[in-house]
Formats: structure tokens, C-alpha cells, sequence
């Protein structure tokens, strides 16, 4: 079930500062204080030894490098796609961790130390994220956030040479592998194990109406993300006995023609068409395939929806033909976390839309301060201890907003399963004021609950013993 939760008067706005720069192909910095720190070391390395500092609140001697980590400040790194395709849930994810850290700061910080966040914009360009990757590594202590799934692969080699941890934007089902995902820490499932629980959904749906499996046909992007899904989707397919009605897994490029992509789906007649893309392509891919007759319904990747297409004229259709599936759970959903992640947000962003990037906001920086917290327990707050923090954890735990993840053993133990499924509701944001609605107002996520999470037979009994999805080389 879905409830509105009603927020009293908001007497707190957290003020973020944020300073952009333009003169150097747009990147922005943003942090929760003034202070900027300096280096001029190459990416990997510090200016000071590492060194006993000042002590954890418990007395427990804390070592750091003195640059990453300070006696007074924590500083950590942010890799967000602030101006590509998919900002519009970035910034809604960077401004939540701000509030939240803000709110952290307020009550003491971690270990006696204020936390710092240094932004950058990757554009959601592979070389920019490299580029920025070397630029920060020498003064963040962490990434509590790093925007995409092959952009993350391309600087996983530098984070294990560097000593550094980061928290990825993005579902794929390598970051499992010890290898590839070693210094990668993951919430909640992927992008593959989400295929298989909403296609089983759907077909068991499906069967249930009209008693015979559905068809289906799969439009995901090109690299890991879309290769990841698609990946899933054929092999729930293949295991389900559906049929492939048209497969353009990998066709799709953000900003490119998706034409032959939209005849393809129109053409399949498929029951369902799998996506994995951006909302933007995800509307073409949509209202294309409808002007050319396609009468089948759509599902997909979390992060190909966006409740602001509830304000275009695809809206009404897609309340009645997208099933949205989630990797964790949407603004207000009724699990026991939501009350108190959600009375911060009204609190710090009183006249805001509820959006759900605010959700994977505040998971992020649940992640993190776990994780840092744990390593000022250990006495070490250098790079490599909070690396080492984090492998040593066993598992991270988000009060039923996204499934607990547990990071030792197997890569087989280690994948959590649990996706959900909800459909998206035109009353419900109409409602509210459609775009217009607040957290003052109690406004939640437009969708109501097909699905909480589970996991189908089909994800409970896959063996991983290697992503879905393989990098190249």
C-alpha cells in the first residue's frame, strides 16, 4: 500500500551553497560548506603521511592522511551527470545527500568532523568522469556517488589502485563480482535480476487474463546498462518460455535516430516491450511506436521512467499501459524507513516535488555514513581504511527502502534479489497538483503498488557466477 504522509509546518530550510564554474567546459563544484581543499599531487596519491589525528567521539584514536581527512573535516567526492541525459533525477539525488549531510553535520558530523561534499559534472561523458575521477582522487577520502554504469567501470581499475571507494548510480550486475566491483559498493539489486522479476511478473499476469504467455519484444541502449538488462530480459524469456517478438537490446544511443528501433517494436505486435533507457528516448520510443499502431504495454529499467511524463500528453496512456518497476521503494511507500527519510526532505525542501531521486539520495548517503561510521569504530579514517571498512561490513541495512545488501562471500550470496513492481497514477498526481506538488503538502510518489518486493523463482534460483552482462576485454 501506498500512504500520504501529512508534514507540519516547516520551520528549517537548509541552505546549500553552490558555486559553478563555466570557463572549463561547464563542470560545477558544490559543497556543504565553503571551504575547498587544494592539491597539486598526482591522482592516487597525499601530502601528509599517514598519521594518529584527533579521536572518535568513543575515544578511539582515529588515523588519517590529513588531506582527505582532517581533524576537522571529511571530504567526499561526487561524479553526478548534472547536465546529460539523466540530470533531472541527478540533481533531485545530489540536492538530497546535501540535506542529509547537512543535517548529519548539524547533529556532530562523523567522529567529531564536519562532511564535505566536492561536486563535479560529468556531462555523463565517459572521458569527463575519468578526467574528474584524476582530478579529485587525491582530495576525497571517498565518491559517495558516481552516475553511471560504464562510466563507473571505466574508473573501477583507478578506485582499486588509488585505495578509493565509490558509490554507484547504476544497477549493473558486475559490481557483484569481486573483481570488477571491488571497490564498488552497490544498493539494492540490478538490472538483470529486475528484468527477470518483472517479466515473470508479467508473463504470470498475462496468463492469468488471457491463459496463454505473452510476447514480448526488448529496446534497450547500447553498453552496460541496456546490455545488462537486456541480458535479463532474454534469459527470462528463454527460461519462461515467452517469445522474442523483436530484439533491439543495445540499439539504442542517447540522442541518436531511434526510428528503426520504433518501427521494430510496432512491427513485433509484441504484448510487452522491455526498455532500459532514459525517460526522454523511453517518450520517443513510446509515442513513436503508438503513431505507427503498436497496441502492446511497456515496462522497464527503473530509470527509464519519470512521473514528470505524467504531465505530457502520454500521461493518461501511460498510467494504463507502463508497469513501472523499482529497485527500491518510491517517496511514501509504506515501509518502516519512509516516515523519517521523508519528514527530512519536507524539512529541507518544503515547496519540492517528491521526487524519487531524493530516495536514491538519501540511500547513498545512508550507504556512506554506514560505511564511514564503521571506519571510525576501526580507528581508521584514511582511504584505504574505509575500503577496508566497507569490505568488512557484511552487509548494509536501509529500514525496508531498499533491500539490505550484503557484501561478503560469493558473488552468488552477495546479489540481492528483490525488485518491485507499481503502476503509475494520473489521479494520484492529479491530485496533488500534478508538478506543482510539495512535501509541504504531503505530496508522495504518483504510483500505486502492483508488487512489493519480492523475488520470482526465476531470480531465486539463477546462479551468478559472472555478471549477466560482460565488459568488454
Amino acid at each position: 500500500m501506498i500512504r500520504r504522509f501529512r508534514v507540519g509546518t516547516i520551520f528549517l530550510v537548509l541552505a546549500l551553497i553552490v558555486a559553478a564554474c563555466s570557463g572549463d567546459g561547464g563542470e560545477s563544484t558544490t559543497s556543504t560548506t565553503s571551504a575547498t581543499p587544494t592539491s597539486t599531487t598526482a591522482p592516487g596519491t597525499s601530502t601528509a603521511p599517514t598519521t594518529p589525528t584527533t579521536a572518535a567521539p568513543s575515544g578511539t584514536p582515529i588515523t588519517t592522511d590529513g588531506v582527505t581527512v582532517t581533524d576537522d573535516t571529511i571530504y567526499l567526492g561526487i561524479l553526478a551527470d548534472l547536465s546529460g541525459p539523466f540530470s533531472g533525477n541527478v540533481v533531485d539525488l545530489i540536492d538530497a545527500q546535501l540535506a542529509f549531510w547537512a543535517r548529519q553535520n548539524e547533529a556532530g558530523g562523523v567522529a567529531g568532523r564536519q562532511v564535505e561534499l566536492l561536486i563535479k559534472d560529468t556531462g555523463y561523458s565517459l572521458e569527463q568522469h575519468q578526467a574528474l575521477y584524476d582530478e579529485l582522487a587525491p582530495q576525497v577520502v571517498m565518491f559517495s556517488h558516481s552516475t553511471g554504469s560504464p562510466h563507473t567501470a571505466l574508473i573501477s581499475p583507478s578506485l582499486v589502485a588509488d585505495d578509493r571507494l565509490a558509490i554507484p548510480t547504476s544497477w549493473y550486475s558486475g559490481w557483484a563480482d569481486p573483481a570488477l566491483g571491488a571497490n564498488v559498493l552497490e544498493v539494492g539489486s540490478n538490472y538483470c535480476i529486475e528484468a527477470m522479476n518483472t517479466l515473470s511478473f508479467l508473463a504470470g499476469l498475462h496468463q492469468s487474463q488471457f491463459g496463454t504467455l505473452p510476447s514480448i519484444a526488448i529496446a534497450t541502449d547500447l553498453g552496460d546498462y541496456g546490455g545488462d538488462s537486456a541480458a535479463g530480459a532474454r534469459y527470462a524469456a528463454d527460461q519462461l518460455g515467452l517469445t522474442i517478438a523483436y530484439d533491439g537490446g543495445e540499439q539504442l544511443v542517447f540522442g541518436g535516430d531511434a526510428s528503426g528501433v520504433v518501427a521494430g517494436i510496432a512491427a513485433s505486435g509484441a504484448d510487452y516491450t522491455w526498455l532500459a533507457t532514459d525517460p526522454l528516448t523511453m517518450s520517443t520510443l513510446v509515442a513513436g511506436a503508438l503513431t505507427l499502431g503498436y497496441q502492446g504495454a511497456w515496462s522497464g529499467a527503473m530509470p527509464s521512467f519519470s512521473p514528470r511524463l505524467l504531465d505530457t500528453a502520454l500521461g493518461p496512456y501511460l498510467t494504463q499501459a507502463w508497469f513501472l518497476s523499482v529497485l527500491f521503494a518510491p517517496m511514501g511507500s509504506e515501509v518502516p524507513g519512509m516516515q523519517a527519510v521523508y519528514e527530512v526532505l519536507a524539512d529541507a525542501f518544503p515547496n519540492r516535488y517528491p521526487s524519487d531521486g531524493l530516495i536514491k539520495g538519501y540511500l547513498e548517503f545512508s550507504q556512506t555514513l554506514q560505511i564511514l561510521e564503521r571506519a571510525a569504530e576501526a580507528g581508521d579514517l584514511t582511504p584505504a581504511g574505509v575500503v577496508a571498512a566497507a569490505k568488512d561490513t557484511g552487509g548494509l541495512f536501509f529500514d525496508g527502502i531498499s533491500p539490505d545488501n550484503v557484501y561478503a562471500g560469493s558473488m552468488q550470496d552477495a546479489v540481492a534479489r528483490a525488485t518491485g513492481i507499481y503502476r503509475p497514477s494520473l489521479e494520484i498526481f492529479n491530485e496533488q497538483g500534478g508538478l506543482e506538488a510539495t512535501f509541504a503538502e504531503g505530496a508522495i510518489s504518483p504510483y500505486t503498488v502492483l508488487q512489493p518486493f519480492y523475488i520470482s523463482d526465476l531470480a531465486a534460483a539463477y546462479d551468478f557466477q559472472q555478471p549477466c552482462y560482460l565488459l568488454d576485454g
